[in-house]
């Protein structure tokens, strides 16, 4: 026969308070953790939902974990939808605070590759926006200096015309 616990009964055990037992047990059910619950709709706590409390209690001290990510981790990984093989199977803190390492080292890889394709796609931008700067610019100098040279060689080309009273010389 399992020993059930009640929801006082595991915070006296656990020493938590109220609030404190109910964030952690709501931030496990989100990540798909099934606490079983009796007619009435109360949550009975079985002796593995006290390991894990205790487990995620544990795993929450270390640095860099969330209280998302830790329930997040335990929710795929523990519930009450194992086979007897699964329960099993150990599920000791260093391999779990691993495996949250390796999600959050691919998390923090990916969020950089976008950040740098972000970062990419600015400087092209800017690339081009200087690189149109700069053509009009050219562009005016020279037709500025193509105006100058023409001006230049119709003030020449008057100077070596003669004048009408120079005409018989």
């Amino acid at each position: 026969m399992t020993l059930v616990y009640k929801t006082n009964e595991i915070m006296n055990k656990l020493n938590l308070k109220d609030s404190v037992f109910k964030k952690y047990i709501a931030l496990l059910e989100k990540e798909g953790y099934v606490i079983q619950r009796n007619g009435q709709g109360h949550r009975l706590y079985s002796e593995e939902d006290v390991e894990t409390l205790e487990m995620f209690m544990e795993l929450i001290k270390y640095d860099g974990m969330t209280l998302e990510s830790v329930a997040k981790k335990i929710g795929s990984s523990r519930g009450h939808n194992v086979t007897v093989a699964e329960k099993e199977e150990s599920y000791d803190v260093m391999t779990l605070v691993s495996s949250l390492l390796e999600e959050q080292k691919k998390q923090f890889e990916e969020r950089t590759q976008q950040l740098l394709e972000q970062q990419e796609v600015r400087f092209l931008k800017k690339i081009e926006e200087i690189e149109e700067k700069s053509t009009e610019n050219r562009d005016k100098l020279l037709i500025e200096s193509i105006r100058e040279t023409k001006e230049l060689k119709n003030l020449v080309l008057e100077s070596q015309k003669k004048k009408w009273w120079e005409f018989w010389k």
